[in-house]
């Protein structure tokens, strides 16, 4: 992420700017260069890391990801009726009420399911 002669480079000020845009705090003397560059400097394999260990965020795992699996076939498919509302709702077209209300839920219903299987994809990465 970052170099040793990048971070050499900053100020104090510069590396306590740094730090504190990503969120991290100096290990030890907030007075020395060196505590905020060696954070700097060790953020990101220490987060890959934990990553690996299962700490914070993590994979799901097998029963994670069919549990996404599950609530995405539980949504259902969309008929064709429930397509063009969709369609015709993403061109601002708007239900008067009081069926408004249910074709928002319809359009969140959809947005959902758009979204889990887009976690499905993400959470099922292979390189």
């Amino acid at each position: 992420m970052f170099t040793r002669i990048e971070l050499e480079t900053k100020t104090l000020l510069q590396l306590v700017t740094l730090c504190n845009r990503y969120g991290l705090k100096a290990h030890h003397d907030p007075e020395q260069r060196s505590s905020w560059a060696t954070v700097l400097l060790s953020f990101s394999n220490i987060a890959i890391t934990q990553m690996q260990r299962g700490v914070g965020l993590k994979h799901p795992g097998r029963d994670g990801i069919e549990a996404l699996i599950t609530a995405y076939d539980a949504l259902g498919s969309p008929t064709a009726e429930q397509v063009a509302l969709i369609k015709s709702s993403s061109e601002g077209r708007v239900m008067p009420s009081p069926y408004r209300l249910e074709q928002q839920k319809l359009l969140a219903f959809y947005e959902a399911k758009r979204k889990l299987d887009e976690a499905i994809s993400l959470v099922n990465f292979q390189p």
